[in-house]
């Protein structure tokens, strides 16, 4: 593979104009064949987006020899990467983009896209986001390592711990980044000009601060209503600290 990417870099248009036209070339962003080509990691977004693509940039053009030349679409990233299905069908066409030119390496990519799809299933989807995100950040360790494997899996342990764990860095800055939570209600009485306008109350003293009640089992009030995080207040997990593993660890 090392060889293949040394040789495809130093003359990315002319191998680019080969692949695109040879029979059998799946459907790919002109873009992201030049990545593929040299070993880096591609953009799912515009991926999605020129498989969804109906309309073509006249401007971007492959020449292919002896006269002729081919045009190709170069879509501009509309459809986001937001839920497993939208990663899953980009990584599909990633997948075969790539073992188009590397068909070795086909075992290696299942394989990943094996083991990333596992965080989809136990991950809960409104936390989705930090494993597409976790996912960019393994494909771009290989841009930057390229003599790894997609399955090497050890490889990705310590992105695992900073996207995806409740003590990993990427939590914790989502954690302190919470916007402001205020209430609104009615007046139950008054008259004049304030009488039935909605009144709001912001408490700024506690954000940040884990729900005491909530880890006790003693709150009455939602997440979204509660104006502290419903964490464990020793080690800002989803859990209770009655339930926290460092507690148990410490013991």
């Amino acid at each position: 593979s090392l060889e293949c990417y040394e040789e495809w870099s130093e003359e990315t248009k002319y191998f680019r104009g080969q692949v695109t036209g040879t029979p059998g070339c799946p459907s790919f962003p002109l873009s992201q064949w030049t990545l593929l080509l040299e070993g880096r990691a591609v953009d799912l977004e515009k991926v999605l987006s020129g498989h969804y693509s109906t309309s073509i940039d006249p401007k971007q053009s492959q020449p292919l020899g002896k006269g002729f030349e081919i045009t190709l679409s170069q879509p501009v990233a509309t459809h986001k990467i937001k839920t497993y299905g939208d990663w899953s069908v980009a990584t599909d066409l990633w997948v075969e983009a790539l073992t188009f030119i590397m068909p070795w390496k086909e075992g290696e990519l299942r394989g990943y896209k094996r083991y990333i799809s596992g965080f989809f299933v136990d991950v809960h989807h409104t936390l989705h986001s930090r494993i597409i995100d976790f996912d960019k950040a393994c494909r771009l360790k290989i841009e930057g390592q390229k003599y790894l494997r997609f399955d090497s899996i050890g490889e990705f342990r310590h992105l695992e711990i900073t996207h995806l764990s409740s003590l990993g860095m990427v939590a914790y800055s989502e954690l302190q980044q919470l916007p402001f939570l205020s209430f609104t209600g009615e007046r139950s009485s008054g008259k004049g000009q304030g009488a039935g306008k909605k009144s709001t109350r912001t408490d700024t003293s506690s954000r940040g601060e884990p729900c005491h009640n909530w880890n006790r089992g003693a709150c009455d009030k939602s997440t979204a209503e509660c104006l502290r995080f419903h964490v464990c207040s020793r080690c800002r997990g989803g859990h209770k600290r009655s339930d926290c593993p460092m507690a148990k660890v410490s013991k």
